[in-house]
């Protein structure tokens, strides 16, 4: 064999090459815009979600656990109607971590959250109410009995 077969028999294996890494290196780079993409479309919708998950708090209960939960669930399915199906759990979750950390001073100054024992206090307000009226109507009943049985009495 001489070099010129040799050369020759290398510019082939490279000419055959050179589609087989280009394609690669178009699906890495469009990848990478996806992901890029993803990453530029998470923390607007992380903020957004972090606030509307403040806002479940300002009239309920809820723990910090499971605002989490709610915020990263808005976002699942924002970038889910955006078409991004292949989003990471864990960059989600990172991104509403980060994106409560820089609103916390100014969530916690606008939305006032309710206590655990706000929470108690309005449950045992409603108890009491439903008990009193319950009390009133009972209480209405038995005048009306009474009323029948004094009635019957004196017709007799």
């Amino acid at each position: 064999m001489n070099v010129q077969n040799i050369s020759d028999l290398i510019i082939a294996i490279a000419a055959a090459a050179v589609p087989v890494v280009f394609a690669y290196i178009t699906k890495f780079l469009k990848d990478n815009k996806q992901a890029m993409s993803i990453l530029d479309a998470v923390a607007p919708l992380a903020k957004d979600a972090v606030v509307a998950a403040e806002k479940l708090g300002v009239d309920k209960y809820l723990e910090g656990a499971v605002k989490k939960s709610k915020a990263v669930e808005y976002v699942e399915n924002a970038l889910n109607d955006l078409g991004f199906d292949k989003a990471d759990l864990t960059t989600i979750e990172n991104a509403v971590e980060k994106a409560y950390a820089e609103l916390k001073d100014t969530l916690e100054a606008v939305y006032p959250q309710k206590t655990e024992a706000q929470e108690e206090s309005e449950t045992l307000d409603e108890q009491i109410a439903a008990a009193q009226k319950a009390a009133d109507e009972a209480a209405a009943k038995v005048k009306e009995l009474q009323a029948k049985k004094t009635t019957a009495t004196v017709a007799k």
